[in-house]
């Protein structure tokens, strides 16, 4: 006798087929791909499995195969694999001419790992394999055994309630048919004719899919029209809320008309981009121009002329990532609930007044909003997101559930991203060509934003790349650069000593200043040094040590000690590594800078004399520190980027530039890193990978690209976390610990999950409290850790000792070299 199939469920309080058409309308709030609508009515088939229907009944114990998501995609598979008729019923259904092997093979991954992760499509071979599987063979040959036993499964009459097609339940079992999806279910890459369209359609469609099932199986369907429609009443508001704080700006600064002729300027190139149907626009304009507001006003007119839109504020640094949440909640008062910094260290206000709520009262309305918050938080569903650039790059390439949670709110989006050349050099105009390809697919916009002109062409020489990205065409540029040679942007004098200098030498030049000095360092360790040596020769606050030895909050209090003393005209002198280069509104009269790449040269020489109230030019001093024998700049550019360290040596060909000369200076660098470097190719090494991305897109390797990341943590050593209580009372760490063991007790002895659930938060919120006072240290083989005050650990954090700390020189910590 066949069941009912409206007796199953998906879960505990969800028939299956009721939880089948909320993925589908789910799915079509995201998108309106024909792919992901058929990729919801499959994903969840296989829970009519009645080992999985045995999970609703509490007096059963479940025995035998009991998975779902793989008996999903072996039914589409045999669905559609074997029948012409019914391939033809498919292709009317995604509206296609064309349905291939490779599209066959792309929608039964995605339904069997919808619950994991998008795996590589060609994947090398696993030991004692002759050839390579996508799929797990193990878990095939467990499900082919489950049909064996189970053979009145009404997989076609549900599949039949949604498509009228052939019966093709006797493929199920047929041992031909098993042999083709087991052992020759293969991705042919040299038929992947369009690669770049096949890998983002498909990890959006996956990402699509995750996204909806997610929300109908927490009962929060409702939150994807809800998000919807907050995007809508945010943009709304935001010309009107920005138009008014703009025209509060004093407007008689001379410095301010120019940044108002600069922003009227761009908005009118922005507007002959949009008329000419233009995605990706680049706003290259110097340091101090007020980009950030420029970028935002450009936000708008995208509003005002192509609709409602989310937007995504992307930066390199978390300290920037806070100034620009300062600058947005500032302007768009009353609105502050449409604007959320997502990172490590950002806070949700609403999220710690519920997660207080629940600790008193754990009510299923009080559980069900901190579930639609953290779902919120996970999928970037706000109106004005402001992020880091690893959450957006590494979600832009991942394959990872978690991440790509957040993908399908990558469309109708407008990507605010600054300081683009923060970004690895040979993957620049790459990044760029994949986000205009992403944006004209899902109806999005980008301004990519610098102050350093990187080349965004493709090398001309490369045939592979520019077949690749067939139809790319630069940005659409919104500034001329002439705005460079205005006498108000050229601030500062470089002044380049060739001839390398030691520390001792260093010092005898800052001691001959009079004014205030910014000294920005490669390594922590001469900062440390140089601080030392020039300690007793300052009083008071006069010399401050920055690097990334301090806690966040030290950094923060260290940075606004300095422009105090900057502001009473009283002697400041600040030795730093690179982190103050770039975010950081502060202005010096000199600035010491020991060599590096002209990008970064450029980005701390905006520290000196920014606002350009000196009266004169700042001066920068350039050099080349050195240390028994060798340049410090080297230890940070090793192994291939020796050459970018190399391109800077040959663009500095004179001893002295101003400010406006540096135009060509960066024009010339940039051009050499986008004609000589390898395009496209990423090496790192944790996890060791490298990538080459056309050709992995190519082979659909999601897997090995969604171990793309950033910050190459291995090659600056391993990174280690340090809890720096505020005093001897601080017992921050000690609750953080216990809430663990609460944890590690409820996974073990409880099967609530809502319970589970809000501990969860409980600690994630706890870290992000203490997130201020955590340091993240990178300690090589031959370093030595600090000493630890607390036994335990949460994970890779430890409490540090605080003889090992201190404000004034950070963590005590012996070793060789140490970086940023």
């Amino acid at each position: 006798m066949v069941p009912d199939i409206n007796t199953f469920r998906s879960h505990p309080d969800k028939l299956l087929i009721d939880h089948i058409q909320g993925v589908r309308n789910n799915s079509k709030k995201l998108t309106n791909s024909r792919i992901a609508e058929l990729v919801a009515i499959f994903h969840d088939l296989g829970k009519m499995n009645p080992n999985f229907q045995d999970n609703f009944k509490k007096e059963k114990i479940v025995n035998g195969y009991a998975n779902h998501a793989y008996l999903s995609a072996y039914v589409f598979f045999c669905a559609f694999a074997c029948l012409p008729k019914n391939l033809n019923v498919l292709k009317q259904f995604l509206e296609v001419n064309d349905f291939t092997q490779n599209d066959l093979i792309a929608l039964t991954v995605i339904i069997a790992k919808h619950h994991g992760n998008l795996p590589d499509f060609s994947p090398a071979c696993r030991n004692n394999e002759d050839i390579s599987s996508i799929l797990s063979r193990n878990e095939i040959f467990e499900l082919y055994k489950f049909l064996d036993l189970e053979i009145n499964l009404p997989v076609f009459e549900f599949v039949n309630q949604f498509m009228h097609i052939v019966d093709f339940q006797k493929f199920l079992t047929m041992s031909k048919v098993r042999k083709c999806f087991s052992e020759e279910f293969i991705f042919n890459k040299d038929k992947n004719d369009s690669a770049l369209d096949f890998f983002i359609d498909n990890q959006f469609v996956f990402a699509c899919t995750i996204q909806a099932d997610k929300a109908d199986a927490g009962k929060i369907g409702n939150i994807i029209e809800e998000q919807l429609e907050a995007v809508q009443i945010f943009s709304n508001c935001f010309k009107t809320q920005l138009d008014s704080y703009l025209g509060k700006l004093d407007q008689n600064t001379e410095f301010n008309i120019l940044r108002t002729t600069i922003r009227s300027h761009a908005l009118r190139n922005i507007n002959e981009g949009l008329n000419k149907g233009e995605h990706i626009y680049e706003l290259t304009a110097p340091t101090g121009s007020g980009k950030t507001l420029m970028m935002l006003s450009l936000a708008s007119e995208i509003i005002k002329e192509k609709g409602a839109k989310r937007i995504i504020y992307g930066l390199p640094f978390l300290s920037i990532t806070e100034q620009v949440e300062t600058v947005a909640l500032n302007i768009f008062e009353g609105n502050e609930a449409f604007i959320q910094r997502i990172d490590s260290k950002s806070e949700n206000k609403r999220f710690e007044k519920i997660q207080e709520e629940l600790d008193n009262n754990p009510t299923e309305g009080r559980i069900q909003e901190a579930n639609i918050l953290e779902f919120q938080e996970n999928t970037f569903a706000y109106p004005f997101v402001i992020t880091t650039f690893v959450r957006f790059f590494e979600t832009l390439l991942s394959n990872r559930n978690a991440e790509l949670l957040k993908l399908p709110n990558f469309s109708k989006c407008i990507f605010l991203l600054d300081e683009i050349q923060a970004l690895p050099p040979r993957l620049y105009s790459f990044f760029v060509a994949y986000i205009r390809k992403f944006c004209e697919k899902f109806d999005s916009y980008a301004i990519i934003s610098t102050a350093t002109q990187p080349n965004f062409e493709l090398p001309y020489n490369n045939i592979e790349a520019n077949e690749f990205f067939i139809d790319y065409k630069v940005p659409t540029p919104l500034l001329p650069i002439y705005y460079f040679d205005n006498e108000l942007f050229n601030r500062y004098q470089i002044e380049f000593e060739k001839e390398p200098i030691d520390l001792d030498l260093l010092k005898e030049s800052i001691l001959l200043e009079n004014q205030s000095v910014l000294i920005i360092l490669n390594t922590i360790d001469d900062t440390k040094e140089l601080y030392k040596k020039l300690l007793y020769e300052f009083e008071d606050d006069g010399l401050i040590l920055l690097n990334t030895h301090f806690t966040p909050r030290h950094r923060k209090m260290k940075i606004y000690l300095a422009k105090r003393r900057l502001n009473q005209n009283k002697r400041v002198v600040v030795v730093s590594t690179q982190l103050i280069e770039a975010g950081v509104d502060i202005d010096f009269p000199v600035l010491y800078r020991d060599f590096a790449t002209v990008s970064s040269i450029v980005q701390s020489a905006g520290r000196c004399n920014r606002n350009g109230k000196l009266g004169s030019l700042g001066k920068v001093k350039l050099f080349k520190l050195q240390k028994n024998g060798i340049n410090r700049s080297s230890i940070i550019y090793q192994g291939k980027d020796k050459e970018i360290l190399r391109f800077t040596t040959d663009s500095f060909l004179k001893n002295i530039y101003q400010e406006k000369e540096l135009l060509n200076v960066q024009k010339d660098f940039f051009y050499r890193i986008q004609s000589e470097l390898d395009f496209a190719k990423h090496a790192q090494s944790n996890p060791k990978l490298d990538i080459d991305f056309i050709k992995d897109i190519k082979e659909c390797q999601y897997n090995k690209i969604g171990q793309f990341q950033l910050i190459d943590k291995h090659f600056f050593g391993e990174e280690i976390q340090y809890y720096v209580p505020r005093n001897i009372n601080d017992f921050s760490f000690e609750t953080l610990l216990e809430l663990q063991r609460d944890l590690i007790f409820l996974l073990k002895e409880s099967g609530d999950k809502s319970l589970i659930c809000q501990k969860k938060r409980r600690v994630e919120l706890k870290l992000k409290k203490m997130s201020g006072n955590i340091l993240q240290l990178r300690i090589n083989k031959n370093q030595t850790k600090p000493l630890q005050s607390e036994d335990s650990r949460y994970f890779n954090l430890y409490k540090i000792d605080l003889a090992c700390y201190s404000f004034n020189e950070g963590v005590d910590l012996l070793g060789s070299e140490f970086i940023i």
